[in-house]
């Protein structure tokens, strides 16, 4: 495979900062001008539209005929006008697009110039384009961008009955391509807060529900009162597929213990939805827990599912009693299903399976965890104490916690360059404030070090420490970069600090050598748990990177903790 075709490659399949980073590596011995156009688009969609829109604006000047590199400079001043809410981004964005359509008559760049010149108030001329845009499709019947583009001209003509019989019909083309229905449903989002957008178009291309899943697992033998006996299961199966169909829901987050998760997987996939799968370790360890007991019918059901969908662990090492894994498991589907939804504006429902006399007795554990869903009046839970047919006031007694075998907890890591040729690492470990920090541990390697953190706010507020404390050269420069991950540690003493190892800390470092300069770089698993205070922290896609076992994971950058100056 080709550099470039490598490159368009990476950023199709959303590995935006690899791109970035390869193309930065042959930049230098390759001028290639599609090299030079990758190499900008890797740069926004990265969250660097200012860096993006700096490289780019001497690279069109003579590029006017150019629809691959109008079109994205375009794209970039469309990016800082959604950005940053200036009319004058929306004029460059519009003056962009409109200049190439009546060089090129590309539809891509003319339905744009159409879009822009209405957001920037020039309605009037956004009709005109709009009809030449008409003018220059050749297959709206078949081709799905040439149709919701031929709908988007009549949209903004005000032709509004005809433009919703058009997307009507491309949404019907789009079937779950829940991409291609996620972008146009962002588009007509933009436009709404500009021209009146029909109830029956929004409706037509409504981003799919998302729905997170928690619930009881099928009662264990020992269990003298019953909570979820195996006898429910088909009634709290029919409750389940009943509660997807009537939220419509299309994207599941759920485990795959035995009872509640399993049920949820069978009637997503039932349902023809999404089946987005994790387990909080190994999968061997996770059969023995949560699945075996149950019978091997269980077992068999689990393996299916694990063959059909994505399933995402949280580690690949042993349980070895953790029991902080499940409530990071549970953070993550949480907040996953948050910045899905968000992605398109809405905001996720989560359906659970959970008996209501239980949570009245108990106190942590369930309660605890719905404690941790932000969204209260997006809640379904389907109760298994209807189905019981005695109700019993027995306070059960909490199961004993097992010591875990291993020093091994979860923590939040940050990854924070410390540029020890600035002596910078000395000055923070000997800072007053640095050491009234909640930190479990801190390992410094050679231009950076880990911090480890017992929750994801107190590591934010290192960040925050950090983010005050970087002075002189290192501020005027932006050098600054930090890293968010979460997951199992192991903590190993070594003379004057403690280093951590384990997989989590392979994938932090590889993370850190993505992150910009001036950036906060999360995982999804820290953004997950970020997101769920969704007043304080939202993000951005960048990449997908691929971890152990062939797990994907996503990397987003942080939009609303920038860093000063930057």
């Amino acid at each position: 495979m080709s550099d470039i075709a490598h490159l368009k490659n990476l950023i199709s399949k959303g590995h935006y900062a690899q791109a970035r980073i390869r193309a930065e590596e042959l930049l230098p011995v390759n001028p290639d001008i599609t090299l030079k156009q990758l190499y900008a688009l890797s740069l926004s969609k990265s969250g660097l539209p200012e860096a993006a829109l700096e490289y780019l604006e001497s690279l069109s000047r003579d590029k006017e005929h150019d629809p691959e590199t109008m079109g994205i400079l375009g794209g970039v001043y469309k990016e800082l006008f959604k950005k940053n809410q200036s009319p004058k981004y929306a004029i460059l964005s519009r003056d962009t697009y409109n200049k190439n359509f009546e060089l090129t008559k590309n539809y891509y760049t003319g339905i744009n110039a159409a879009t822009m010149s209405t957001l920037a108030g020039q309605s009037k001329r956004g009709r005109e384009i709009a009809q030449q845009v008409l003018s220059v499709l050749k297959d709206p019947e078949h081709d799905y961008w040439e149709a919701v583009t031929e709908a988007e001209a009549y949209l903004l003509m005000k032709e509004r009955s005809k433009a919703e019989q058009l997307y009507r019909k491309a949404s019907k083309m789009a079937d779950t391509d829940w991409g291609k229905i996620s972008s146009v449903y962002n588009q007509l989002w933009l436009l709404n807060h500009y021209v009146p957008v029909p109830a029956g178009i929004l409706k037509a291309f409504s981003p799919p529900v998302v729905t997170a899943f928690i619930g009881h697992m099928i009662d264990h033998p020992d269990r003298e009162l019953p909570r979820f006996p195996a006898s429910l299961e088909q009634d709290i199966k029919h409750d389940i597929l009943n509660a997807i169909r009537t939220l419509n829901s299309k994207i599941g987050y759920c485990s795959l213990a035995c009872g509640g998760d399993i049920l949820f997987a069978e009637a997503m996939e039932e349902a023809g939805g999404e089946v987005n799968l994790f387990l909080p370790f190994k999968e061997a360890d996770f059969l023995e827990a949560s699945v075996r007991f149950a019978g091997e019918d269980w077992v068999q059901r689990f393996a299916r599912l694990v063959d059909k969908y994505p399933v995402t662990c949280l580690t690949e090492e042993s349980y070895d009693e953790h029991p902080d894994l499940f409530l990071l498991q549970s953070n993550i589907i949480f907040g996953l299903a948050v910045l899905r939804s968000a992605a398109n504006h809405q905001e996720p429902t989560l359906v659970s399976v959970l008996s209501e006399r239980d949570q009245k007795r108990r106190i942590g554990g369930t309660r605890h965890t719905l404690g941790l869903w932000p969204f209260k009046k997006n809640h379904v839970n389907i109760n298994p104490d209807i189905y019981l047919n005695s109700y019993s006031d027995v306070v059960i007694q909490q199961e004993p916690v097992q010591k875990p075998t291993t020093d091994r907890p979860v923590l939040y890591l940050v990854a924070c360059d410390f540029y020890s040729e600035e002596k910078w690492a000395t000055r923070i470990l000997t800072d007053d404030e640095f050491s009234s920090l909640p930190l479990v541990a801190m390992d410094i390697r050679n231009d950076y070090g880990i911090a480890g953190f017992k929750t994801i706010f107190t590591a934010m507020e290192f960040c925050d420490w950090i983010l005050k404390s970087r002075t002189g050269v290192l501020q005027s420069k932006n050098l600054i970069r930090m890293s968010l991950h979460a997951g199992p540690v192991y903590i190993v003493p070594d003379q004057q600090q403690q280093k951590l190892s384990g997989p989590v800390i392979d994938v932090i470092e590889q993370v850190h050598k993505l992150t910009t300069p001036g950036s906060i770089y999360a995982t999804a698993f820290a953004a997950a748990v970020l997101s769920l205070d969704r007043s304080k922290y939202s993000f951005d896609f960048i990449d997908a990177l691929t971890v152990a076992n062939k797990t994907k994971l996503n990397i987003f950058r942080m939009k609303t903790a920038p860093i000063p100056g930057v």
